[in-house]
């Protein structure tokens, strides 16, 4: 476990990390832990979170794991971490779930159950930990992830519209929460190389991706885990109510192939 931060940027911080187990989470948990973070992860499966756990503990770090459905119930996990470590000073809202389906396909119950998770609990976890512990000390960081490019993605419409309300709640909270000594902030990740894009998507899709991408390459967990940990770090205690876009370029770069051919009336 290694940061490119120094090892005691965030000593003494306490960090909830949503969605901790797998992809961006993991690695931000462990980003944070390196930099002496108590993190506090959670998410729906046991196992990539044990695994998680024991990768921070055998480094030195502390790590405590909550089992739980932020979509059903928010409150278990900010018990756990209060109880364990009597605050929490950052909050990685990371959990999140879509699938691929053109629009006129994604019913209404599809595009509940995405942004349930995505928006619904992710909201339902930031008011709980702000007043409950954010509010109270006057001090706190909440990271919202969202999507880049910031436009449209065909085959997602429901899941990039779901990030793009976490950009904008990241910007409205800010002009609320500063007067608490809050940070509200959104990274927008490009298409990174996560477990689940291997799982769900074939080699020359991510070929086809990567050459949309000017830096030449698709992203990987550790190039968002290291940007969240400056962030959420001293060095970024001039940064809040803003997006913070880390693609390589793609967004910059703007439409990378040939627009869709006009469908036949």
């Amino acid at each position: 476990m290694t940061g490119v931060l120094r090892p005691d940027v965030h000593a003494g911080k306490v960090a909830v990390v949503s969605g901790g187990g797998t992809g961006l989470g993991r690695a931000t948990a462990l980003d944070l832990a390196a930099g002496g973070a108590r993190v506090v992860i959670c998410g729906r499966r046991p196992e990539p979170l044990d695994s998680v756990r024991e990768e921070i503990v055998r480094a030195g770090g502390q790590c405590l794991v909550k089992v739980a459905d932020i979509r059903e119930d928010v409150t278990p996990v900010v018990d756990a971490a209060i109880e364990a470590y009597g605050r929490i000073d950052v909050l990685v809202n990371n959990a999140g779930g879509q699938f691929a389906a053109p629009a006129e396909d994604i019913s209404a119950g599809g595009w509940r159950a995405v942004h349930r998770l995505a928006v619904d609990a992710t909201w339902t976890m930031t008011r709980e930990v702000a007043v409950r512990s954010m509010i109270p000390r006057r001090e706190g960081v909440i990271v919202f992830i969202a999507f880049s490019p910031r436009r449209g993605i065909p085959g997602m419409v429901h899941a990039s519209a779901a990030r793009a309300a976490l950009e904008n709640l990241a910007s409205g909270l800010a002009l609320e929460w500063s007067r608490y000594g809050i940070r509200s902030l959104c990274v927008a990740p490009g298409t990174i190389a996560t477990e689940a894009l291997d799982e769900n998507y074939t080699e020359a899709d991510r070929r086809k991706w990567a050459q949309a991408v000017p830096l030449g390459r698709l992203g990987t967990p550790e190039d968002v885990s290291g940007l969240i940990s400056f962030l959420v770090s001293p060095g970024g205690a001039y940064v809040t109510g803003t997006t913070i876009v880390v693609d390589g370029g793609a967004d910059a770069w703007g439409a990378g192939y040939p627009a869709p051919e006009v469908a036949s009336p």
